[in-house]
């Protein structure tokens, strides 16, 4: 396998799990060619401990989420010509193989690969439930999900930032992830958005990765604690604009009615608190994505 491949690595005050996330990184059975670190701006020391690393690259920027992270980082990728791009959180930890795994699966696809992920697990060793893909009943009609299972991959639409190997040529072609997003969305748009330009989208089962999170988490707007309103404010506004751009304007102002209706119903009947606090946060999203326009950035 003759790839050039760049791990890009997003943090922001995470240092002791970074540091743990690059060492496994700097022990790929397929060593990767170089590993940037997109510093979001951390306050924990994480600077001054990059800042003496010899073998990194680092991108220090204002603090911009993990939109803005993985923005810089393909940014960079596309610049310097590679051929694959590693994306990953700071909380992600690697085996020693998971590169590789992801690397010889592509001979046997034929057909133009646009993202491989690996399958991402927690502490206990179960799904991670942020890091589900959405799989795919077919491609264009013509190639079935499990197409190729007995290879260990399935089809999907989309994929978590969460160890995936994107394609440089597909950020060439299509441009970078929605830098505005911030965080929650951008990974699943960006995905989404190489899967219908017509590339495949696969999910590799044996690239294994533990996503280092406090619990094994999922968003849920009906039950999450109230520290949380602030990812949700993001979330539902950049949910609502991909609706706006994929659908256009007339369908995305009705379907916006009935999404805010629907959902804040809804938060009335299932919350049991600060339920003013979470109707306050999806209406104010709701206005936002009127006038939230961000433009792909193109290399």
């Amino acid at each position: 396998m003759n790839y050039r491949v760049v791990a890009i690595v997003v943090t922001y005050n995470r240092l002791e799990l970074l540091k743990e996330a690059i060492e496994v990184i700097r022990r790929q059975s397929f060593p990767v060619e170089q590993i940037v670190i997109v510093n979001n701006s951390s306050t924990d020391g994480t600077k001054e401990w990059l800042d003496v690393q010899p073998d990194l690259k680092v991108i220090h920027q204002p603090n911009s989420g993990g939109s803005g992270g993985f923005y810089s980082g393909l940014k960079y990728a596309a610049l310097e010509n590679f051929d694959w791009a590693w994306l990953m959180d700071d909380d992600t930890i690697c085996q020693p193989e998971t590169l590789e795994k992801l690397l010889e699966k592509l001979v046997y696809v034929h057909e133009p690969v646009g993202f491989i992920s690996s399958k991402c697990v927690w502490i206990d060793g179960s799904p991670h439930l942020m890091n589900i893909p959405a799989i795919t009943p077919s491609f264009n009609g013509t190639i079935a999900f499990n197409n190729f299972d007995k290879n260990k991959l399935l089809l999907v639409e989309n994929s978590s930032f969460v160890s995936v190997l994107i394609n440089v040529d597909a950020v060439k072609q299509l441009g970078l992830p929605y830098k505005e997003f911030f965080i929650w969305g951008d990974d699943q748009e960006y995905t989404r958005r190489i899967t219908n330009a017509g590339y495949l989208g696969l999910y590799c089962s044996d690239s294994v990765v533990l996503h280092k999170t406090p619990t094994n988490y999922f968003p849920d707007f009906y039950h999450d604690n109230v520290n949380n309103l602030w990812k949700h404010k993001h979330g539902f506004r950049n949910e609502f604009f991909i609706v706006k751009r994929s659908r256009g304007f007339f369908f995305y102002i009705f379907w916006l009615m009935g999404k805010l209706g629907y959902t804040s119903y809804k938060l009335l009947r299932i919350r049991k608190d600060s339920q003013l606090k979470f109707i306050a946060v999806l209406l104010s999203s709701g206005w936002q994505s009127v006038t939230f326009n961000p433009r792909i950035d193109k290399i």
